[in-house]
């Protein structure tokens, strides 16, 4: 462009401030300057730091972090040097500024951060609301611990938050979260105004708020139903990472859960929201890169929705692309589609068992955990040697370094194998004992419908042991050890929402009880609930037992 061209043949003449001002304005405009340009502003910059004053240098940094596809370390190292020494020449909005920019070009610089987060919090009182947003997010996207920092954002953020915009809410919110920072009356605050001005939201601000409220495990029913009602409206407007952020935000972490044998998710319950999103998705799949994908597709995993043809177009596009996915995208599409069991996917399970071999020193101990399972559980039995690999590399990363959920996963993936396998050697099976140990860390929890079913066997004189914990650490709901018969009463969180349709764990757990030689009678909770009194369900339990005088054992 002519401009660029023409402060490019006299960018030698430039003083400090014309350098700056020239990358920021270039920046703020968001015009594509040719990189050349930027490159020799980069150039000039480093050996004429001394006569920049301080808002050049935060000025600078943040045009270079703003503009797209300009990569300027040595600059970038730079102004790392050269700031700490002179941050109390800084105002707020240079501070934020600097943080911002460091943070968005992902450059590393721990030592500026430390003392950003020294002169930060004196100063709170300086700040408007972009910059303390600026500032949180900053630091959580940065990685950079400091507690006492965001403990004094958050002391100055809620008496403010009404001068704070929907973006402001959001990106302050979403700091908290992605820190890992406990601030119940900030998120309490931030959950009320949001829900005064969810109007006044665009679909990035009601994805990232939606997005930070459930990675904080911050329990906001009313503000979660009120932006499912807002996104399911306005899906037209949302890009692929919206669509994917506001599905994944309804749902919670999975947790060990010894009575599915696996784990389970809980979250708000959203289905206007799934639904609009499963009929707006598969169309516009090409949008998507991978990580919006996999997300997607976790999602409606997580929150165990029924979507046939969505996971059937995301099988689709996602096993033609596998070679663009991090390890945690192919990690957290395994599980997605060995949970969900809503499409049979074996050209996904066949390109995701190709590709991972190769990438598994990526992998950390989540992903390979997830995918170990994964394979598992949906029988994978094409090609063994995902097994091994996974298993190699989870002993090689040293197991005493994994939690209890991740070994429990490891545990179950290591049971299936044996199972199915017992002629062959695993690498896990001499952690055999370790991974049990981590899978019974998690004590059963008796539901009252497990109780009730539990004493209608008992009037009927079916003798059991209530909750048994088989040796390979399964839990039953009632069980004749002796006879290895079992009854397992199903609740909601077996099945897909709304259907009548096993989730994958449930079906997983069925086949190891199988292997074992435990004959079950499953007790469906939609069937059990249609029953009117204790002789109905006396005279339906007479019926289901009756399974067990069919079975001929071998």
């Amino acid at each position: 462009m002519a401009l660029a061209d023409a402060c490019l043949r006299c960018i030698h003449k430039f003083n400090p401030q014309d350098l700056a001002n020239t990358a920021w304005a270039f920046a703020t405009a968001g015009i594509d300057a040719p990189q050349l340009f930027f490159v020799a502003i980069a150039g000039a910059v480093p050996s004429r730091l001394g006569d920049f004053k301080s808002q050049d240098l935060a000025n600078t940094a943040w045009a270079f972090a703003t503009a797209i596809g300009i990569e300027a370390p040595q600059l970038f190292a730079a102004i790392a040097g050269a700031a700490p020494s002179r941050l109390d020449e800084f105002n707020q909005q240079a501070l934020a500024n600097t943080a911002w920019a460091f943070a968005t070009a992902r450059v590393e610089a721990p030592q500026l951060f430390v003392v950003i987060a020294g002169a930060v919090p004196s100063r709170l009182g300086e700040f408007n609301p972009q910059d303390l947003a600026n500032t949180a997010w900053a630091f959580a996207t940065a990685r950079i611990d400091a507690p006492q920092l965001f403990v004094a954002i958050a002391g100055t953020a809620l008496s403010r938050l009404g001068e704070f915009n929907p973006q402001n809410l959001a990106n302050t919110a979403r700091a908290f979260a992605t820190a890992g920072i406990e601030a119940p009356q900030l998120f309490a605050a931030i959950a009320g105004t949001a829900l005064s001005r969810l109007g006044e939201f665009n679909p990035q601000n009601l994805a990232n708020t939606a997005r930070a409220f459930a990675t904080a495990g911050i329990t906001a029913p009313k503000l979660f139903a009120a932006i499912a009602g807002a996104a399911a409206s306005r899906l037209e407007e949302f890009n692929p990472q919206n669509l994917a952020n506001t599905a994944s935000s309804p749902t919670r972490p999975f947790c060990v859960d010894r009575r599915r044998g696996s784990f389970a998710t809980a979250g708000i319950d959203a289905p206007r929201l799934f639904a609009s999103i499963a009929g707006a998705a598969p169309s516009r799949l090409g949008e998507f890169n991978p990580q919006d994908l996999a997300s997607t597709s976790w999602a409606f995993a997580a929150a165990g929705i029924e979507a046939p043809q969505l996971f059937a177009a995301i099988a689709g596009a996602a096993h033609l692309r596998l070679g663009e996915f991090h390890p945690q995208d192919l990690a957290n599409t395994a599980w997605a589609f060995a949970t969900a069991i809503g499409i049979e996917a074996p050209q996904l399970f066949a390109a995701i068992a190709g590709a991972a071999p190769s990438r598994l020193d990526e992998f950390n101990q989540q992903d390979l955990a997830n995918t170990a399972w994964a394979f598992a559980c949906v029988d994978w039995k094409k090609d063994l040697g995902i097994f091994a690999e996974i298993a190699f590399r989870a002993a090689a990363a040293d197991l005493d370094n994994f939690d209890y959920h991740h070994l429990s996963q490891l545990h179950l993936a290591s049971l299936g194998f044996n199972l199915e396998w017992p002629d062959r050697s695993y690498p896990l099976s001499n952690h055999q004992q370790m991974l049990l140990a981590a899978y019974l860390r998690q004590d059963p929890k008796p539901s009252q419908f497990q109780r009730d079913v539990a004493t209608a066997l008992d009037r009927g004189g079916w003798t059991h042991v209530f909750e048994h914990v088989t040796e390979e650490g399964l839990s039953l709901d009632t069980a004749q050890t002796d006879t290895k018969r079992a009854v397992e009463v199903d609740g909601p969180s077996h099945y897909l929402k709304r259907t009548r349709i096993e989730n994958g764990p449930t079906r997983f757990k069925s086949r190891l009880l199988r292997r074992l030689g435990w004959d079950v009678a499953h007790i469906p909770f939609f069937e059990w609930g249609a029953l009117d009194g204790e002789r109905e369900q006396d005279s339906y339990l007479r019926a289901r037992l009756q399974i067990f005088a069919r079975t001929t054992r071998a």
